[in-house]
């Protein structure tokens, strides 16, 4: 099966993974008890029980499994709904970290302090429980998302192969093209958490297909050029000024 999957070219290949997980983001965000409840929060326990994956990759799925059953709690009224967004908030804060003090054991130090950015200007991200999701009330958190998706991909090409990078460009730009679609940046939020959460379902379960597919020499050349230090300063610079804008704007 594998091998035939591997015959469709590349860019099919690459829109269908990004069709999938949009599709599954969706559902997983608008359905918290049976979608988000079997895919979001049974999937990945098993996952973390009974498959062997990178100690990040784990941990990142289980930071992302909290909030996931957070929702389900929530919405079966076993959680005060007014305590859910500023938990979530604190969960991305953590993911943020952990992600950072990666970073520095890798030496990415300006996406150190690209990670340190968002955390201290994550305070603009607030949000109310909606009967069934969540969303922000603030649209200038876009800002912020945006910067949030660029130190995101940056920090994955330092961390993993390239095709992981080729993978997660499908994955991360996946909020922010169905906050596009619904023209409702309220929803990056629960749609970042979700499509992350799906991201390391895949990644964990089928991690040797998906770098065997999506090996790609242009990537790779376009991620040696990202990593140079004029580009990476750049980021830098770039995820400061979306940051502070989404402060001054709040």
């Amino acid at each position: 099966m594998a091998q035939k999957l591997l015959k469709i070219p590349q860019w099919i290949g690459f829109l269908l993974i990004l069709a999938i997980i949009s599709l599954g983001t969706t559902l997983t965000a608008f359905s918290p008890v049976f979608a988000n409840g079997i895919i979001n929060v049974i999937i990945p326990i098993g996952i973390l029980i009974f498959l062997r994956a990178e100690f990040f990759e784990k941990l990142k799925l289980a930071t992302l499994l909290i909030g996931r059953i957070l929702v389900l709690l929530t919405f079966l009224d076993y959680f005060p709904s007014d305590w859910l967004v500023p938990l979530i908030v604190w969960l991305l804060r953590i993911n943020i970290l952990e992600a950072t003090l990666t970073d520095f054991k890798n030496k990415s130090y300006t996406n150190v302090i690209s990670g340190l950015i968002l955390i201290a200007t994550s305070f603009v991200i607030t949000g109310s429980w909606l009967s069934s999701y969540y969303i922000t009330i603030n649209d200038a958190m876009i800002f912020w998302a945006i910067a949030y998706t660029l130190w995101n991909w940056n920090f994955v090409i330092y961390t993993f192969k390239q095709a992981i990078g080729f993978y997660h460009i499908a994955v991360l730009t996946t909020p922010l093209l169905l906050v596009c679609l619904t023209m409702n940046p309220g929803l990056w939020l629960i749609m970042r958490a979700n499509s992350l959460t799906l991201a390391g379902i895949f990644q964990i379960s089928g991690k040797a297909y998906i770098e065997s597919y999506l090996a790609s020499p242009a990537l790779h050349n376009f991620i040696i050029l990202v990593k140079k230090p004029p580009i990476q300063l750049g980021l830098m610079v770039i995820n400061a000024v979306l940051c502070v804008l989404a402060v001054l704007l709040t």
